[in-house]
């Protein structure tokens, strides 16, 4: 059993409706992978695979959405992570996987392999085009996806929830 499937347990566990724009395939992973110029880890494309792009409890996670690699909005990862670069908010490494919420953005760091043997996610701040700081807060995608979906079942389970 894959982390996904113990996480989407959890989440259908919890009473809360996710939103998600629906499985994918590995050709449509690679157009995606090709439009970025990047290949993509293990643990997104699992998540790709289930989800797509997924919407829970408040947060989104980025990934493929029905538009395709032209689509022009946030879930799309092409999208989100295109903007970023060009508005200087990332470089040509990172994939762009979610916002915080108060103005940084979680990226897949392909520049930077972590412990486990995937690109890292970090944390990067609205001062990251002049600083070009990164700040590691994963060591992998799964781990932030664990991570952020049981402390959103948490605060819901606490009625700290949207």
């Amino acid at each position: 059993m894959s982390y996904i499937d113990i996480i989407e347990s959890e989440i259908l566990d919890s009473g809360e409706e996710p939103a998600f724009a629906g499985a994918f395939d590995d050709q449509m992973i690679g157009e995606f992978e090709n439009a970025l110029g990047l290949e993509f880890p293990l643990s997104y494309k699992l998540f790709l695979k289930k989800y797509g792009a997924l919407s829970f409890a408040g947060d989104t996670y980025y990934g493929i959405t029905r538009g395709g690699v032209d689509g022009a909005s946030i879930p799309n990862v092409v999208f989100a992570t295109k903007s970023a670069r060009a508005n200087g908010d990332a470089d040509e490494a990172m994939i762009v996987i979610k916002a915080s919420g108060y103005g940084s953005i979680y990226s897949i760091d392909t520049s930077n392999i972590g412990v486990t043997g995937e690109p890292v996610i970090i944390e990067t701040e609205l001062s990251f085009k002049r600083t070009k700081r990164k700040n590691i807060i994963y060591q992998n995608f799964e781990e932030l996806y664990v991570e952020c979906i049981r402390q959103a079942i948490r605060e819901l389970a606490n009625g700290d929830g949207n």
